[in-house]
């Protein structure tokens, strides 16, 4: 299953601290260098949105009914969702931030309902990699590691705001209102590439396994596989 990574939160049980919200940032900035890539441009930069089956919506919206069903189903999204994006942003050269957006208007993502995000920061970029992979992952990635340090979700309908509630480590989240929380403090190791060869598509694409506490992983190992376009 692509791209559930985004839809979960982090399951290690955290210790109680005060709120971070000042290091969760959801807008773009800075590059995050040294990646594997097809064409020697190694740069991360910008926001990536979630491709569902090779699909690249505009501005990232999945309003495709089976995508959304089969979310809900997996409980990644609300069950009052119509829509979603499910996004990695870039927020400096060592940190991106992960977050999920759900949309309860019929097929354009205007009305959000609620969104929750996770702040992954001190990324560190090391070796290339040749994992085992299958189609869509390529077989070229780059280990890369990062620390869960901050978590902010907000429900806007009370369906949302229950689910919210009901994620691993979360409480206390009330409708209309953000909630800002320290991260698990967990620090992950995974593989990420990037396809920026232009002649097939005009979008960079951009693949990450399924986040490990105890290793680096292939893109197939897990359910958490994500393929992201730009």
């Amino acid at each position: 299953m692509q791209s559930l990574e985004l839809a979960k939160k982090d399951e290690t049980t955290a210790t109680a601290a005060a709120a971070c919200s000042s290091s969760l940032s959801t807008t773009a900035s800075g590059t995050i260098t040294g990646l594997k890539t097809t064409m020697g441009v190694d740069n991360v930069t910008g926001t990536y949105s979630m491709s569902w089956y090779g699909a690249t919506p505009t501005a990232g919206c999945i309003d495709n009914g089976t995508a959304v069903s089969t979310m809900i189903g997996y409980n990644a999204i609300p069950s009052d969702s119509v829509n979603f994006k499910m996004q990695h942003i870039v927020t400096s050269s060592t940190s991106f931030t992960s977050k999920v957006t759900y949309y309860s208007d019929n097929n354009s993502c205007a009305t959000v309902s609620g969104y929750h995000a996770t702040s992954y920061t001190n990324v560190t970029v090391g070796d290339n990699v040749t994992p085992a992979s299958s189609s869509p992952y390529p077989n070229y990635g780059t280990k890369v590691s990062y620390k869960d340090t901050c978590f902010m979700a907000k429900g806007v309908t009370d369906t949302a705001t229950a689910f919210i509630n009901a994620m691993s480590n979360v409480s206390g989240a009330v409708t209309g209102t953000e909630l800002n929380k320290s991260g698990s403090g967990s620090t992950y190791y995974n593989i990420m590439a990037l396809n920026d060869n232009h002649s097939a598509d005009s979008h960079d694409w951009f693949y990450m396994g399924d986040k490990s506490a105890s290793g680096y992983p292939d893109y197939s190992s897990g359910d958490g596989g994500e393929v992201m376009f730009q």
